[in-house]
């Protein structure tokens, strides 16, 4: 067991199991029966090819293979830049999105300088505010932040499927299997002003929060699914958060999650 855990950390288990994994999205993508619900406003964005950042819990990842009817030509990912994120990157890279790395622990400031680059040059970015420690279903900072330096609004996205495999992990991690029925739901947009005060960006957070939660819920009620609770309320950040990590905090209010189940 110790020589499957060592080996796994090298570069080459990793490059394996990064081409297993894209190919576990594109199998989703094509065996998955989808029915997407789109906001008016925000398909008239999407059709316009407008940048957007799409908010997903860490939860609901694999749901994001079938957002769309037609895979879009360009969608970036924020990733976090420790093992578990550099992998899920390589996987994004094989399938032919653009991956950023970047944490509050580690490169947080470049990480979002450059997927504020990146959504002013009109790429689509998506983040998991609530990955990857948690606490479950609770966002921090980072997308809110990146909306008011680049004035592109985010967007919840979500979804559920029937049947699945919800695992008994910090995030409930939701996993569609081959030929289900899975709903997703894009939520309406959300402008964060660029003078937005300590007050208003609060308000953008629990408004992405809220949505992604009420979208998250509506999507297991449509297939009698019982509904999946976010952590305790953790509230906004301690500090500066670029990406998905959650950093100190967040860590420590998903231990404290676990250790509650246990």
């Amino acid at each position: 067991m110790k020589i499957l855990k060592t080996w796994l950390k090298t570069d080459q288990a990793q490059a394996i199991l990064s081409v297993v994994l894209a190919g576990l999205i594109w199998l989703f993508y094509l065996t998955v029966r989808w029915q997407r619900r789109i906001d008016p406003e925000t398909r008239a964005l999407l059709e316009a090819g407008k940048p957007v950042i799409i908010c997903y819990w860490h939860g609901r990842m694999f749901f994001v293979a079938g957002a769309w009817r037609k895979r879009p030509k360009k969608l970036g990912f924020l990733n976090s830049a420790h093992r578990d994120g550099r992998l899920i990157a390589r996987a994004l890279e094989r399938v032919g999105y653009t991956t950023v790395l970047g944490s509050s622990r580690r490169g947080g400031a470049a990480a979002l300088r450059e997927m504020s680059r990146l959504l002013s040059a009109g790429m689509p970015m998506a983040i998991t505010p609530d990955g990857p420690k948690g606490p479950r279903m609770r966002a921090k900072a980072g997308a809110v932040k990146a909306a008011q330096l680049t004035g592109v609004p985010m967007v919840a996205f979500t979804g559920s499927a029937a049947p699945r495999k919800l695992f008994s992990t910090w995030d409930r991690f939701c996993l569609p299997l081959p030929l289900s029925r899975a709903p997703v739901y894009w939520g309406p947009p959300i402008y964060v002003p660029r003078d937005a005060d300590a007050e208003m960006l609060e308000s953008c957070r629990q408004a992405v929060e809220e949505s992604l939660n009420r979208l998250t819920n509506e999507a297991e009620r449509s297939l009698g699914q019982e509904e999946t609770q976010a952590a305790p309320d953790a509230g906004p950040d301690a500090g500066p958060d670029a990406g998905p990590n959650g950093g100190a905090k967040g860590q420590a209010d998903g231990a404290r999650d676990r250790r509650a189940r246990a």
